[in-house]
């Protein structure tokens, strides 16, 4: 049974679990959902034609058509890497189109139209009697592909959040990759590449269904969940934290209902989002309340609401709707903690509403 190639049963295993999770995965955007399924289909191809690889090595006879089989199958077992991570290009940069994402692209162009040529002629590698032998320029293809891979990852990462959580999760999956391109290069070792190849797509599904977990559905922004998480490993990186509260959602809600509320906060947080961006980062941490921590001061971020309520209207291109809430702004002074910095914060956006409503 040496022609049974376990490791790859395995890696079709990993595709078929995560496929599930994501079908059903309903917080997943539906275009990111159809690049995991693309990219598990990728790679599910790979794991088939690998295994047939074992299969013409043990099976068939040796002979020169033998050799060429073989150097088919690795060729197309070599083009799933940038066919697959071409689906994540494509979600994570039409939105935003830098140097990077061009680069990237045109990596991924490159290693599959190297690999195709590689079918007849050896260019990256050959095969003589059943053996696998890299060619001086397949080490160029190892460190595109890892290069294509890292902007990928970065990008994914960059598109939604940024925690710490995220950080690592992608840095432990850029590992991965890295050690199964090394394990490939170095000692031949192509079933760790493959294994590598498997565990990168389990934990970057995982780290993306974490991304969707800490992202409030209706405003995009960073929920509760990925503020508690910050707050909770905030440390001294940060100058004043500024809470807010809508006045007005009761109202719609009552009288428009609850689809017209969501709207109306829609509107209030992508404009809140856009007037302070920059200042620092901005959470929707309950029904109406948000919360922006900031490096900069009390009174840049003052001025940035009070401008905002002066024009009385969120901007037009989120929707025709107010804007009104209530701010409080508490600074950090040498030796406060975050609870501390909070609870100035919710004082002072109460004493405001009480202001505001009278």
């Amino acid at each position: 049974m040496e022609w049974v190639e376990f490791s790859d049963i395995i890696g079709i295993a990993i595709v078929i679990y995560v496929a599930v999770l994501a079908h059903y995965n309903v917080h997943m955007k539906r275009d990111v959902k159809l690049g995991m399924l693309f990219s598990g289909a990728a790679l599910a191809i790979l794991y088939v034609f690998d295994m047939s690889w074992y299969v013409v090595v043990y099976k068939w006879p040796d002979s020169s058509h033998t050799d060429f089989i073989l150097n088919f199958i690795t060729c197309i077992v070599y083009l799933m890497i940038p066919l697959g991570l071409s689906t994540f290009f494509t979600i994570y940069t039409h939105r935003r189109k830098r140097v990077r994402h061009y680069i990237g692209l045109l990596v991924i162009l490159i290693i599959a139209v190297i690999d195709i040529v590689n079918i007849f002629i050896p260019i990256l590698f050959r095969h003589e009697d059943k053996v696998m032998y890299f060619e001086p320029l397949a080490i160029i293809m190892h460190i595109l592909c890892f290069v294509a891979f890292i902007i990928m990852l970065v990008d994914m990462v960059m598109a939604m959040s940024s925690d710490y959580e995220d950080i690592f999760l992608g840095a432990f999956v850029g590992l991965t990759m890295f050690i199964g391109l090394i394990a490939s290069w170095v000692n031949y070792d192509l079933k760790t590449l493959w294994v590598a190849y498997g565990i990168s797509y389990l934990l970057m599904y995982l780290a993306v269904a974490e991304l969707y977990n800490k992202k409030d559905v209706i405003t995009g922004l960073p929920n509760r969940n990925a503020y508690e998480k910050y707050i909770a490993h905030i440390k001294d990186n940060y100058k004043s934290i500024m809470m807010i509260d809508m006045n007005e959602l009761k109202h719609y809600n009552d009288t428009m209902g609850h689809e017209m509320g969501d709207k109306y906060i829609y509107a209030t947080a992508r404009t809140l989002a856009e007037a302070f961006e920059g200042y620092g980062k901005l959470y929707r941490i309950g029904g109406d309340e948000f919360c922006i921590i900031s490096r900069d001061s009390g009174k840049e971020l003052a001025k940035i609401a009070q401008k905002l309520l002066d024009e009385g209207r969120c901007y037009v291109k989120y929707g025709d709707f107010p804007i009104n809430f209530a701010y409080g702004i508490g600074e950090r002074e040498n030796g406060d903690i975050a609870a501390v910095v909070l609870n100035k914060a919710d004082q002072e956006m109460y004493i405001n509403k009480e202001q505001r409503n009278r």
